[in-house]
């Protein structure tokens, strides 16, 4: 079970930590009333790879994007956040992250400081995901950068400015 440093909250998987413009912790609050009123919080984004490089891709709302994506609970590390998603959307307990950076606040990753990680996963995970071809797309490095540069619009807006911001140059 997990445990949460805030002791006495009633909720605190659906509670945020509201940050400042550095990041710093103001408040807790209910996720619902976070993400309606635009405030500053904490989200994790996590791209997984096959261990030759390939990149799996989802689709979402707004184009292609990160393979999952994640607020941050209140009081919880990014990093642990970050393996929540690994264990829970792709059944990989204790799995090894790697930073790619932190983004700022900004309209295109919906005003959250997003901690950016990728992990590799085992070629047969990545494999039966790119399957379903309508929900997974499996990118090598100088694809990304060829959808960024020529297809942009099919991105998302907070992958395009990952791959604009050089965050993804590395992965």
């Amino acid at each position: 079970m997990k445990t949460f440093p805030y002791e006495g909250l009633k909720n605190p998987a659906q509670s945020l930590e509201v940050v400042d413009r550095n990041n710093a912790p103001l408040c807790i609050m209910a996720k619902e009333d976070v993400l309606r009123q635009g405030l500053l919080h904490r989200a994790v984004a996590l791209l997984v790879r096959d261990r030759s490089g390939r990149a799996l891709l989802t689709l979402g709302e707004q184009g292609w994007g990160f393979s999952s994506y994640g607020q941050v609970a209140a009081g919880m590390p990014c990093e642990s956040s970050a393996q929540d998603i690994l264990l829970q959307e792709w059944s990989q307990e204790g799995g090894r992250l790697a930073c790619l950076g932190l983004m700022p606040p900004s309209a295109s990753n919906g005003l959250t400081f997003l901690h950016l990680y990728t992990a590799s996963l085992p070629r047969s995970i990545i494999n039966a995901k790119a399957l379903a071809r309508d929900r997974h797309l499996l990118v090598d490095q100088d694809e990304l950068k060829g959808l960024g540069a020529h297809f942009g619009d099919l991105l998302s807006p907070v992958m395009y400015a990952a791959l604009e911001g050089g965050y993804l140059s590395h992965f």
